[in-house]
């Protein structure tokens, strides 16, 4: 193979496509920004093509046919994410299985190649069509130091399902990137690939946002049933956190967020429904009452069910006897 690179690329992307070439006794030439390359032997015919965006991404585009069975190998010194759209005939077998993948929609799928070797068996008479974005780590990395916080666990998004307007911007990105195209610089492809990760971003940000809030919903569910069964013990906020797992902040802050009131509020109301049932319905002491919702003293049941309801327990009691 003609020891041709391309200029801006790291060695982590050079493993990406040279050994693969080199298998197939492929020669490959600079042209303009990226590497072509030509292949018509006795194992396989068709073409290549690679343009960098940055050190740290690849577009990797190529059509090769295989006259014969070939046990092919790929390399790769580190994980990278993956999203290739597959254009080869369907009758193909799909070598993705070697990895964890997802299929997109249409032809498109996505991965998170692990760092190592995998070999895959491509039977006589194969045609691959693919166009591939390759996305190393460190691509991530600095978008992250550009963005703090705003592409967190991006990497992790290609194996998972995009929703369908992601995949569709990504569908058209992949397109975008043809062989030949003489507006396929370096800065015009990276342009591409950092609007796909900036919409990606937004809504893996989306996603990750609302697995929170169905995790805060569960996890209000389970405050307010311990409430309920806990209104004459210990319903301090320390003893919920502690009984529930879950620290003290992340507890209130939940409970606001999916109530618009706060927890303690929340535990008064409780206690003072309950203190009207029980004087409205039976005929048992006030003290009693106040121990069943937590007062262990009268006197501060007393207190804290006329700042509830702007009378006494006793004369609470008076007025709903009277009204029914």
């Amino acid at each position: 193979m003609t020891d041709h690179t391309i200029r801006s690329e790291s060695r982590e992307l050079q493993t990406l496509y040279r050994p693969q070439a080199e298998q197939l006794g492929m020669e490959l030439h600079r042209r303009s920004a990226g590497l072509v390359g030509r292949v018509d032997n006795d194992i396989c015919r068709g073409r290549f093509q690679a343009n960098p965006a940055g050190p740290h991404c690849l577009v990797i585009w190529h059509d090769i046919t295989f006259l014969r069975e070939v046990n092919f190998s790929e390399y790769s010194m580190t994980d990278y994410a993956c999203l290739t759209m597959d254009e080869s005939p369907a009758s193909n077998a799909s070598p993705y299985g070697v990895q964890p993948f997802t299929m997109q929609e249409g032809n498109m799928v996505s991965l998170v190649q692990q760092a190592g070797s995998v070999t895959y068996r491509i039977p006589a008479g194969s045609r691959s069509l693919t166009r591939s974005i390759c996305i190393l780590p460190e691509y991530l990395m600095e978008l992250e130091s550009q963005w703090p916080g705003q592409v967190k666990g991006l990497f992790d998004t290609f194996v998972q399902p995009w929703p369908s307007d992601i995949a569709l911007a990504a569908s058209t990105a992949l397109s975008t990137l043809a062989p030949g195209r003489p507006d396929q610089t370096e800065f015009l492809i990276k342009a591409h690939i950092d609007l796909l990760l900036a919409r990606l971003a937004q809504a893996s940000s989306a996603l990750a946002h609302g697995h929170e809030s169905s995790r805060d919903q569960d996890l209000v569910q389970q405050v307010k049933t311990h409430i309920q069964t806990h209104l004459g013990g210990d319903l301090s906020l320390e003893q919920i956190a502690r009984s529930l797992y879950v620290g003290r902040t992340r507890l209130c802050l939940a409970f606001r967020n999916q109530t618009g009131t706060s927890l303690a509020r929340y535990i008064r109301e409780r206690r003072m429904n309950r203190a009207r049932h029980l004087l409205s319905s039976t005929e048992e002491d006030v003290a009693w009452i106040g121990r069943q919702v937590g007062y262990e003293r009268p006197s501060s049941f007393s207190a804290a069910f006329t700042r509830e309801t702007g009378v006494a327990p006793i004369v609470w009691r008076e007025l709903s006897n009277r009204s029914n």
